[in-house]
C-alpha cells in the first residue's frame, strides 16, 4: 500500500482528484443511498490523505482546517473501498491524520461521524459530545478527541 499525504489542493494530480470524487461518490452516495453536496468547496482548503492498492484508492481522509467546519481542526469524508473493509485501513488512516496533527501540537480533532460508527471512532479516542442529529437523512453525532502530545 502506498500512502500519500497532499497537502493543498492544487497539489493533487487529476488522477488523484477522479479516485476522491470516485469512492466519495461510490460509497457516500451510491451504496448509502443519499443525496449531498459531496463536492462542498472544502476539498480546496483541506489536506488530503490517500491510501493506494496499486492504482486503486483504498482509503481517504481530508483534515480540514478551524473555522471550516468546527472552529477547531477536523478531519471528514473518511471513507474506505468496499473492497478493502475489514483490513484495518479505517483505522490505520484516521491514526496517521491524527499523527501528523499531533507532530504539529494540534490540541484536539473533531468528526462529524455518521452515528452507527461510534464505537469505531470511540475506539480511536474520540468521545462524543453530542446527541444524534440527521445530516441528508442519515443520523450522526460530533465527537472530539484529546491529542497526547
Amino acid at each position: 500500500m502506498i500512502h500519500k499525504h497532499i497537502t493543498e489542493f492544487n497539489k493533487l494530480s487529476p488522477a488523484d482528484v477522479y479516485s476522491i470524487l470516485k469512492l466519495r461518490q461510490d460509497v457516500f452516495i451510491i451504496e448509502q443511498n443519499c443525496i449531498y453536496d459531496d463536492i462542498d468547496r472544502i476539498d480546496l482548503i483541506s489536506e488530503h490523505l490517500m491510501v493506494f492498492d496499486g492504482q486503486t484508492l483504498a482509503a481517504y481522509l481530508r483534515i480540514v482546517p478551524a473555522g471550516a467546519k468546527f472552529n477547531e481542526i477536523s478531519i471528514g469524508r473518511i471513507v474506505v473501498d468496499p473492497e478493502y473493509r475489514n483490513k484495518g485501513l479505517g483505522k490505520e488512516i484516521v491514526n496517521e491524520s491524527l499523527d501528523v496533527l499531533r507532530k504539529r501540537e494540534v490540541k484536539c480533532v473533531m468528526i462529524e461521524a455518521q452515528y452507527y460508527l461510534e464505537n469505531f471512532y470511540r475506539s480511536l479516542g474520540f468521545k462524543k459530545i453530542s446527541d444524534p442529529y440527521d445530516v441528508d437523512g442519515i443520523p450522526h453525532i460530533e465527537m472530539r478527541t484529546e491529542l497526547k502530545q
